[in-house]
This record gives structure tokens, C-alpha cells and sequence, in this order.
């Protein structure tokens, strides 16, 4: 007789992973995702192990590939076309720094009101004598034609997010591609608010740098470990400019001078990584092989057309997009009401959110379920 309990394959049981959803209905992955059993357990044994015997930092390295490849086949890319980086902002730190000094006219085009890991970087490049040119928002996000309106024959680069972190504005990836492309512009996007929440991989010939983090929509809260995508193209362009011991060839066999040997492929821009992060992802980033990412995504579109119709129906009708431009992000704007006040009160009725540029920020992921919309309406109903 068979004692073993049947894996949980449907994704509707996906909330059984994670303990938290008993008690909560947490709609803030945008900003941090919940911990899963899965999660737990691989941290529990590890800290054990490390605790009894030392820490296998070899292990940590060993899962730090796997999540490499987990995250390269989410988002349909080669393993050796991933580099293992600390942040987006790293990323962005990277090609910014391989820019050459600007020579007459020359610029990049990016988002007025972007996420700070996707603008700063950017806006450093005065220094380098680019003009930075801020594309106003519009309908929550960028638009391609008002993108195009600030590109010409002088654009270096066009960095955009693919999902806008306080509207939930998807951006169209062809589009702007196309436009920045056409001037033999790089074309580099923030990734956090996309990997793992809805498909991206048809897109990913497109972009030349793709940037994302592990603690939101990959799982992790713990956060640690950043992945990006550097095109074959991109790849020839850029100076390793961390390179360390992990960007070698055999990075175990790179701990010292005289000589250098960088990896062929992209992990010659790998950072040192966070060991405990590496076993957490490669945790973490197993729920998505147990489910299926196809049925994963459907189900994240399942319940945020549910979830910005029910708000509407309770009259906190969200920010309008077309459904083009949709993703798990379901922003409301709260008008005159008090941020801090309106997160407390849910919060206090077991409902976790989060309010970003007036805007109150809902993200659902595959531990949501019909009855934290229902839920989260109930409080939100007029008293």
C-alpha cells in the first residue's frame, strides 16, 4: 500500500503551497511574494546542514544553475544567454557603464515616471554627455507612438518596463522594439513585474537586455538573486565590468591570476551570488515546473479580469487599459483617501496590498483564488 500523499498538480490547489493564504488574501507579489511550503523546506534543511557540518557552497553554486535554467526556460531563452546579476539596477548598471562618452546629439529615450532601477541608471548617463529623454506617461504606461515622437538617428538605448509597477500598464514589447531597432538602438527591459506572471518568451527575439529579480512573481521573497537576458548581440557589446572568480571559464578553477579566462557565454557576467538565495530560487522556481507556467499564466488572467471587474462592479473602477496593456497588476486610483489609512484598515480584515503613486496596487499569482476577490470587496464596499 502506498502511503505517499498525491502531489498537488492543479493549479487551482496551488494556495496549499503556501501557508499564508489560510489566513490572508494577499494581493502585494508586485511587491514581495508569499513563501511556499516548498520554499521552507529547502531552507530549513539547508540552514540544518550548514548549521551541523559547514556550509556546502558548493551546493549553493549547483542551484544557482538550476534556477538559471528554470528562469531561462520561463522566459524561452538558452541557459548560457543568463546571467546571474545582484538587481535590475545592476543590469541597467551594466550596459550604462559600456557606454562610450556621447558624441553630438546622442541620446537615450526612457519613461518619466519608471521604476528607479529602470531610471537612475539612465538618468547617470549626463554625465557621459547623453541627453536623457523622458518619455511622458500616458493611459498608465508607454506608449509607442509617444516613444517614437523622442527617438531619432542619435538614440543609443530605449529602456522600458514590461509591466508598469504602479499601474499595471503592459508595454508592447513589438512596438517600441521595432522603433528603437530601427535606429540601432538597445533595447532594454525591466522584467520583475512580467517573469513569471504571464508568458513572455514569443517576445524575447525582440529585447536585448531582460532583467528581473527573484522575489516577486519567481517566488522568493528572500530575495538575492537577479537573472538577465542578454541577446547573442548584446553579448559582444558589453564589458564584464564585476568580473570575478564567476565569470571565468571554470569558475573554480578562476581564483587567481596571472592569467584570465572568461566564460564564452553569459555567464561571464555573472555576479558572486548569495548561496542561501540560489538554493531558495531553485526551491521556489520548482512550483512553476509542478504546475505548468501555460496553466500558471491562464489562471493569473483568469483571476485579474475577475478581480478589475469585481472592483468595478463595487464601484473602484481601475485604471482603464486596454486589454492589450493588461497584466496581474490591477491598479485603482484612490482619488482623495489616505494611502497609509486605506492599507491599515485592510490590513486589519486580513487583506494585503499596497498603494504606489496614488494608486491602490493589487497583483494576483497562482496562490490567489475567488474568494480573496470576494473577499477584498466586501471590505472595500462603502459602510
Amino acid at each position: 500500500m502506498n502511503d505517499q500523499p498525491v502531489p498537488i498538480t492543479d493549479v487551482r490547489r496551488a494556495r496549499e503551497l503556501f501557508p499564508a493564504t489560510a489566513e490572508l488574501a494577499y494581493f502585494n507579489t508586485a511587491a514581495v511574494s508569499l513563501a511556499s511550503s516548498v520554499l521552507a523546506a529547502a531552507y530549513h534543511q539547508f540552514v540544518d546542514e550548514w548549521t551541523e557540518s559547514g556550509l556546502d557552497f558548493v551546493r549553493g553554486e549547483a542551484a544557482a544553475d538550476t534556477a538559471r535554467a528554470a528562469v531561462a526556460a520561463l522566459i524561452g531563452a538558452d541557459p548560457s544567454d543568463v546571467a546571474l546579476i545582484a538587481s535590475v539596477s545592476a543590469a541597467a548598471g551594466l550596459v550604462s557603464a559600456s557606454l562610450e562618452p556621447a558624441r553630438s546629439g546622442q541620446n537615450v529615450v526612457i519613461g518619466e515616471r519608471e521604476y528607479s532601477s529602470n531610471h537612475f541608471p539612465w538618468r547617470l548617463l549626463a554625465n557621459k554627455g547623453y541627453e536623457v529623454r523622458q518619455v511622458p506617461f500616458r493611459n498608465g504606461g508607454l506608449e509607442p507612438g509617444d516613444i517614437e515622437r523622442h527617438v531619432d538617428g542619435k538614440t543609443r538605448l530605449v529602456a522600458f518596463s514590461a509591466v508598469q509597477s504602479s499601474t499595471g500598464h503592459r508595454s508592447d514589447i513589438p512596438a517600441i522594439s521595432a522603433i528603437a531597432r530601427a535606429v540601432g538602438a538597445i533595447v532594454f527591459v525591466d522584467g520583475s513585474q512580467l517573469v513569471g506572471a504571464m508568458p513572455v518568451a514569443s517576445e524575447l527575439g525582440l529585447v536585448d537586455v531582460l532583467a528581473t529579480s527573484d522575489h516577486k512573481f519567481l517566488l522568493n521573497a528572500g530575495r538575492g538573486i537577479g537573472y538577465c537576458y542578454l541577446s547573442p548581440g548584446i553579448q559582444e557589446r558589453l564589458t564584464p565590468i564585476n568580473a570575478g572568480w564567476k565569470a571565468g571559464a571554470v569558475p573554480f578553477e578562476s581564483y587567481y591570476g596571472p592569467s584570465m579566462e572568461l566564460s564564452p557565454t553569459a555567464s561571464r557576467f555573472d555576479s558572486s551570488i548569495s548561496w542561501l538565495a540560489a538554493i531558495g530560487d531553485e526551491a521556489a522556481l520548482s512550483v512553476f515546473e509542478r504546475f505548468g507556467t501555460d496553466a500558471i499564466y491562464e489562471r493569473n488572467r483568469e483571476l485579474s479580469d475577475l478581480l478589475r471587474a469585481a472592483l468595478a462592479g463595487a464601484g473602484w473602477t481601475p485604471v482603464d487599459l486596454p486589454e492589450a496593456n493588461r497584466s496581474t497588476i490591477v491598479a485603482v486610483p484612490l482619488g482623495e483617501a489616505d494611502p497609509a489609512q486605506q492599507l491599515r484598515e485592510l490590513r486589519e480584515q486580513g487583506i494585503v496590498c499596497a498603494a504606489r503613486d496614488g494608486n491602490l496596487r493589487l497583483s494576483i499569482h497562482l496562490y490567489n483564488h475567488e474568494d480573496d476577490i470576494e473577499r477584498l470587496t466586501a471590505a472595500l464596499a462603502p459602510r
